[in-house]
């Protein structure tokens, strides 16, 4: 709700305060010190509209309604309307704070401590509406009998609405919000009866009617107890207090939780009409007479709606108002300018217990009601729904084997909607069939196909999805798509290489196998021998350099007493007794003595002076490209160029003349180029992409179960099949079976084959199926109105050529079965229709034929018939022909231009108000911050004189005197408890409605002062809740309350749109 302080048309405004009734609401920061307790309401008496509605347009109902009367009146024509209406409004409030320690669950089920404040809230309204139009009219030529009509008019209504709540408000000592309770009750009532009593003459014929109708509808939410918890406390008054635009924000700042709760819930509704003439329209009397009524209620229903909802605040100017408390003190207060007038939250709270006990009645009832109505409007009007039914057994339902049904959207839809569980089948397969031209055969022929749905369970696989390829860098994969498809994604381009690649370099084995280069050193023995691996054995793996000989010897014999080297430098080099340093350590780059070498103690620091020992290799490779250099076998292939001087110890490949081949799963071998072509070579197409392949079989069989065709649709995730992830689909095959127009039986029988296993999965039982071949009969019909037949059809033949021609013969025969028409056509290729009227004289059955027979044969192939009740009943009868006639052969419809033209002179004379008495309207609801509420509400007008209180508490700074008055009546204190406790227990219309004021007599006093023959005035029958009124309280009202002493709402808003119509003509005419 978004209600914005603004200037406007104060009946806009009034209308607003009516309407909605007024809550508290409050804020600050910490528990109140004191408990307060207010009380206010508003009521409002609907007898004084009439002279509410003068005072601020200046328009007088009692003179617009004589002036409408006088217009017909001038033309010839008697009219009398009057309307009598009464009725009261009431809302009551009452505000109360407990601000003892209490204790209730929150969110979580945690108990909190909470204080509470509670607002109580009694709405009632009650209204009573009667209204009369009594005219007539009568014309008489010489020598001619007389046409005329007397028509009295009448009708009355009853409404109430009563509404309790009862919200109370918890909230912590730092004045968060918790949560909310509402015990909440509403009941209304309406009813409405109308009754028409007229005769209409013409050429010496009358046609008397008493036509009565009453409609009545009750609708309650009683004993509801709901319960809200916001899922944190929420600081919402807190903000509130301290800042004059706020905006809170449930649904995003905070888990707002659900409103749950319990109500009674009832409804009831009845109809009824009598007094139609069907006798005069050919049908029997009281035909159309009928009445329906029924109630329906549940206790102790249940809801449960989730709240999500926001509020945005902005408060306005400050106010001072005496609220009266009986102490004459002021409250300061600001106008909550978008605010309804109450509590926000409190609104939004009662808006989902309304919809949440309505959504909850209407779907526990909805059903019931509605199968009753419905039986009762087939009843009265005999209407069956056979047609209905049986369109929606054979198209709309699907039927369980157990008996029950589905619609059919739901069958086979992956949930499980039988209770037997027959709607989900592993594999379902039907026949279709369709026409298509043939180039051949230079004809239209009927081809066979087939929709079939597969259950995701009978497919094997786990993880759908096309394999993927490994380049031979074996670091990069690609989804196999990109495999053969014209660009290279792989490093060396071998997604797209179609021929073998070869070794640039060969080796041979001791037995003369010659190999590629790439094969040594690639931990494969790819010899038979295993030489083209490198080979070790134990051995020392430490060496020395001899200089004078210019060979490595092995380490172990240096410093082992014997001269291995011609320079003797193996061993300790010792002068005159002197030993001088000549081995050298790498590491330091310093000599050290040679007897030091092999002792047992490392003495370079990177030990070399010490043999070693372990595997060495043994295995050489012989650089071919380089004299005489000779390599470990283990720098083969190690991706280091330089091992042999020009690199010969590397491999690398060249692309041969040999084919490249992909071999099948199932050991079938394939050139590469048949990869990704389209077409499954291998027996799973995994050559395609696919990593899952089944084959569905369908055979299409004769009623005697002859196949008569094979077809199979592949499925897999490779493009070339139907997509495996979506195993449901609708295929049309070329096979077009040679057949006779009509009707053929064809049976269907579908397998599914795992193509991985050759194992069948699914199959089905036969499904036959009538298919229909040839012209179609689009529609056909027979219709009776009275003695007069209308008959019609068209015949489809729009198959661009066919084989065959057909004849069309179409018979309507009568009650004696005598042909009382019949013609015959030949259809080749093209539509032919035909239609007409025959007017029949015999009473009784007439039924239509239409018949299509393949030229050369003698049995219709297609038909379609119709038969219908030829009857004088519904004809106009001779009395209400010869009044129309009469009617029109008059000049009523001058009379009534007459009127028109007298209606618009009469008008001019009507002066509403030049100005509106005010130039600007204020809406406050009052916030105080010293009772943390919204106090009361308030409408407040400005003149030129000043500021005025049109309708709430006196205000500082507001006069009372405004100069056009509004008879709201707004309570505070005592006098509000008082009203309030008065009107609690009022149920029904005589309890909150003073009936005794409604005394019909007073239309005939209004009309009879205002000059109108009242002698044949036909008034309501008066509601026996009703009193009559006194002589004198009548004319009291009389006085007070002119022509028309109540009017309703409707009428109000239609005086006023009828005096701004006219103020607008007059302006353009000047």
């Amino acid at each position: 709700m978004d209600i914005k302080i603004r200037s406007s048309k104060l009946a806009i405004i009034m209308t607003a305060l009516f309407i909605v009734s007024t809550l508290p609401l409050g804020s600050v920061n910490a528990t109140p010190q004191e408990e307060s307790e207010f009380f206010y309401g508003v009521e409002y008496d609907w007898s004084s509209i009439d002279s509410d509605l003068t005072n601020f347009t200046g328009l007088d109902l009692p003179e617009i309604f004589s002036e409408v009367m006088g217009a017909a009146d001038d033309a010839g024509l008697d009219l009398i309307i009057g309307q009598l209406m009464t009725g009261s409004s009431n809302v009551y409030v009452h505000h109360s704070e407990d601000i003892s320690p209490q204790t209730i669950n929150n969110y979580d089920g945690e108990q909190v401590s909470v204080w509470s404040r509670t607002t109580d809230v009694t709405l009632r309204h009650g209204g009573l509406i009667d209204g009369i139009l009594n005219t007539d009219w009568s014309e008489q030529t010489f020598g001619m009998e007389p046409t005329s009509f007397d028509i009295d008019i009448t009708s009355s209504s009853q409404s109430i609405l009563s509404v309790d709540i009862l919200y109370t408000e918890y909230l912590d000592d730092s004045y968060n919000l918790i949560g909310a309770d509402m015990v909440f009750s509403m009941n209304t009532e309406t009813s409405t009866n109308l009754d028409i009593d007229a005769v209409f003459k013409g050429d010496g014929e009358e046609l008397p009617i008493d036509f009565n109708a009453g409609i009545s509808f009750g609708y309650s939410i009683t004993d509801s107890e709901s319960q809200w918890r916001v899922g944190t406390p929420d600081p919402i008054y807190v903000e509130l207090s301290s800042d004059d635009e706020y905006y809170w924000d449930c649904e995003y700042s905070n888990d707002c939780g659900s409103v749950i709760g319990d109500y009674d819930g009832a409804v009831d509704y009845s109809f009824s009409v009598t007094g139609i003439p069907t006798e005069d329209f050919g049908f029997d009397s009281g035909e159309f007479d009928f009445e329906v009524s029924d109630s329906l209620s549940q206790t102790e229903g249940e809801f449960d709606i989730e709240f999500s909802d926001g509020f945005d605040f902005h408060m306005g100017d400050d106010m001072i108002v005496d609220l009266g408390d009986g102490n004459g003190l002021t409250t300061q207060v600001q106008t909550c300018q978008n605010c309804p007038p109450g509590n926000p939250i409190m609104f939004i709270m009662m808006g989902y217990v309304l919809a949440g006990a309505s959504e909850s009645f209407a779907d526990e009832v909805g059903e019931s009601f509605s199968e009753s109505l419905s039986e009762d409007l087939t009843g009265i009007f005999d209407v069956s729904s056979d047609d209905d039914d049986y369109y929606y057994e054979d198209n709309f339902w699907h039927y369980c084997d157990n008996g029950e049904t589905i619609p059919y959207y739901l069958f086979n839809d992956g949930y499980v909607h039988c209770s037997d569980g027959s709607d989900e089948v592993d594999l379902f397969a039907v026949l279709r069939s369709s026409t298509n031209y043939d180039d051949d055969l230079g004809y239209e022929v009927l081809t066979l196909g087939y929709s079939t749905m597969i259950q995701d369970s009978v497919l094997d696989m786990d993880h759908p999805g096309a394999p993927m390829y490994e380049c031979l860098d074996y670091e990069t994969v690609l989804d196999w798509e990109y495999v053969n498809d014209g660009y290279e994604y792989c490093p060396d381009g071998d997604d797209e290489r179609n021929k073998e690649l070869v070794d640039n370099y060969d080796f041979i084995c001791d037995d003369g196998t010659v190999i590629g280069l790439s094969l040594v050193n690639n931990d494969n023995d790819d010899c038979s021998g295993g030489e083209d691996e490198p080979q070790f054995e134990w051995m020392e793996l430490s060496n020395w350099y001899c200089n004078a000989e210019e060979v490595w010897l092995p380490l172990s014999e240096v410093n082992d007493g014997d001269i291995d080297c011609s320079d003797e430098n193996d061993e300790p080099y010792i002068v005159n007794g002197v030993e001088y340093e000549n081995f050298y350590c790498e590491e330091e780059g310093t000599y050290i003595f040679t007897s030091l070498v092999n002792d047992g103690t490392a003495d370079c620091l990177g030990g070399e002076d010490e043999s070693e020992y372990g595997d060495g290799e043994t295995s050489m490779f012989e650089c071919s490209e380089t004299e005489g250099q000779i390599i470990y076998l283990s720098l083969v292939n190690n991706n280091e160029y330089g091992d042999c001087m020009y690199g010969e110890d590397e491999a690398y490949f060249v692309e041969s003349e040999i084919d490249r081949t992909f071999t099948c799963p199932d050991g079938e071998v394939i050139n590469w180029d048949q990869l990704n072509d389209d077409i499954g070579d291998c027996t799973d197409f995994s050559d395609e992409g696919a990593e899952h392949k089944y084959t569905i079989n369908h055979n299409i069989l004769s009623s005697d179960g002859t196949i008569l065709y094979t077809d199979s649709i592949d499925l897999c995730e490779a493009d070339i099949c139907f997509d495996i992830n979506y195993p449901s689909y609708y295929m049309m095959t070329d096979y077009a079976p040679v057949m006779d127009y009509g009707t053929t039986n064809f049976c269907l029988i579908t397998e599914i084959v795992n193509d991985k296993t050759s194992q069948v999965v699914a199959t089905t039982q036969p499904e036959c199926t009538d298919v229909f071949w040839g012209d179609v009969i689009d529609y056909s019909g027979l219709d009776a109105d009275g003695m007069n037949l209308e008959y019609y059809m068209q015949v489809d033949g729009s198959l661009w050529t066919t084989p065959y021609e057909s004849n069309i013969e179409t018979t309507i025969t009568g009650p004696s079965g005598n042909v009382i028409y019949s013609n015959s056509e030949v259809l080749s290729n093209d539509y032919v229709w035909d239609q007409g009227e025959i007017e029949v004289t015999e009473e009784g059955e007439y039924c239509i034929l239409i018949t299509l027979t393949q030229d050369g044969k003698t049995t219709p192939y297609d038909t379609d018939s119709e038969c219908v009740e030829a009857s004088g009943d519904g004809m106009p009868s001779d009395r209400l022909e010869a009044i129309a006639e009469a009617f029109m052969n008059s000049n009523i419809d001058q009379v009534l231009q007459s009127f028109g033209e007298n209606l618009e002179d009469r008008l001019e004379t009507i002066e509403p108000l030049e100005q509106f008495p005010y130039n600007d309207g204020l809406w406050a609801p009052m916030w105080s911050n010293q009772h943390a509420a919204i106090v009361g509400v308030g409408v407040y007008v400005m003149s030129d004189d000043g500021s005025h209180t049109l309708a709430g508490p006196d205000t500082s700074g507001y006069m009372d005197d405004a100069p056009a008055k509004m008879s709201i009546r707004y309570l505070t204190g005592v006098a509000a408890s008082n009203a309030a406790n008065s009107m609690e227990n009022a149920d029904e219309l005589d309890e909150i409605v003073d009936v005794e004021q409604h005394d019909l007599d007073q239309i005939t006093e209004e009309l009879e002062s205002a000059g109108i023959d009242t002698s044949d005035l036909v008034l309501p029958t008066q509601n026996s809740n009703q009193n009559s009124n006194s002589e004198d309280s009548a004319e009291k009202a009389a006085d007070d309350d002119g022509l028309l002493p109540f009017v309703s709402p409707l009428s109000l808003l239609a005086v006023i749109a009828l005096a701004g119509a006219i103020i607008s003509g007059r302006k353009e005419n000047e």
